[in-house]
């Protein structure tokens, strides 16, 4: 059954009044909820809108996001919030971009000291190229469906073990574009090194369907790692390991597989996120790919009211046909007027060095917007 973009957009509306219109006696009675009403509205000036080498399209785009957000479980074992929103997109010259973009979810957490667990669930409409779709003269639109759940929970007095199962849906407009199923089971054994710190051992299945002729394909990874503190200012998580890569068609790849996600505390101000990874992907066209990416970023409370953040990522994507060297570089200020409404301006640089030519692009975005949470 194919449903439209306004019928789905309907359908998530109406589901979410729906679980607001229930949350509203718990709220009264419990006083542990909140509904609050949410807004964004910015300006975008963007130098090249479809990514492309050739024939560079830049205009002036501006959108508002009107939505909700349910905050529910305030004191409990259980907490979370469950949002809708929509973007109204409109484009000062190509109007032919102009579009509505749905976005809902739902994250949920509990904890009660013993078992830890998380569940998250997104569906989202996406308008916006990359450097592994980048058409001339289009915007690729695509829907992306989230799934995701894990729990932790005590084997000894020194140890634990997480499981967890994700899925992750990519549904093309056009019909020229792979769309890909994708599930994730990761199970990690945690034994306690200190009270900081604890090591891991680690198993992930991940099975890729693809639309089409495109090889479906099953990932195995074994890796070991650590997290928690490693030092007073350096925490986080970091794994190392081993996937091959096998497709249902014959044959398989290996790779030197890794993740991380760090956070160093350089002060009470200021902090910076550094994050690394190489794994497996897949792209739009249903090709098998290597992803090495490397990135940081900075957050800094300037003020009590004044906020910056800037960061640097590269990523080295290997194809089949050709290879990218892709380099995002973003640069945010962020004024909070009050607890209701904030301010914010920032820029966004885009580089993708590719052995072909017609992959290669540059791309500047200056943006200037407010929020209002209410």
């Amino acid at each position: 059954m194919n449903l439209n973009q306004s019928t789905i957009r309907t359908a998530l509306f109406s589901a979410c009044l729906g679980l607001t219109a229930q949350a509203a006696p718990f709220m009264a009675v419990g006083d542990n909820a909140e509904l609050f009403v949410t807004a964004a509205g910015t300006i975008q000036s963007d130098d090249n809108i479809f990514l492309n080498s050739a024939n560079q399209k830049s205009d002036t785009i501006y959108s508002f996001t009107p939505g909700v957000d349910l905050v529910f479980g305030k004191g409990s074992q259980t907490t979370g919030n469950v949002f809708y929103k929509e973007e109204i997109r409109r484009y000062g010259s190509d109007t032919n971009q102009n579009t509505q973009l749905a976005n809902v979810g739902v994250n949920s957490a509990f904890s009660n000291g013993v078992t830890k667990a998380d569940f998250n669930a997104s569906y989202a409409q996406v308008a916006q190229n990359d450097n592994n779709i980048n058409p001339v003269g289009s915007i690729v639109h695509r829907n992306l469906t989230d799934l995701a759940g894990k729990t932790e929970f005590t084997l000894t007095e020194k140890s634990t073990i997480g499981v967890g199962l994700t899925y992750d849906r990519t549904d093309y407009g056009p019909v020229t574009y792979t769309d890909s199923s994708i599930w994730t089971i990761p199970v990690d054994v945690y034994f306690k090194s200190n009270p900081k710190l604890d090591w891991s051992l680690g198993y992930r299945y991940r099975n890729t369907s693809l639309s089409g002729a495109a090889l479906d394909s099953t990932d195995n990874t074994l890796n070991i790692g650590a997290r928690g503190e490693f030092t007073p200012k350096l925490t986080g998580q970091v794994r190392f390991g081993y996937t091959r890569r096998s497709f249902n068609g014959g044959g398989s790849q290996d790779l030197l597989s890794f993740d991380s996600d760090l956070k160093f505390l350089f002060t009470e101000k200021t902090d910076a996120r550094i994050y690394f990874s190489n794994d497996f992907g897949s792209s739009g066209f249903g090709d098998s790919t290597k992803q090495l990416t490397l990135g940081f970023s900075v957050n800094n409370k300037l003020t009590e009211q004044w906020y910056a953040n800037w960061g640097l990522s590269y990523q080295n994507f290997e194809y089949p046909t050709r290879t990218d060297h892709y380099l995002q570089g973003q640069a945010a200020v962020t004024y909070v007027y009050n607890a209701v409404l904030n301010f914010g301006a920032s820029y966004t640089y885009r580089n993708n060095d590719s052995t072909v030519a017609s992959a290669k692009f540059t791309n500047n975005v200056f943006s200037i917007g407010a929020n209002v949470r209410y």
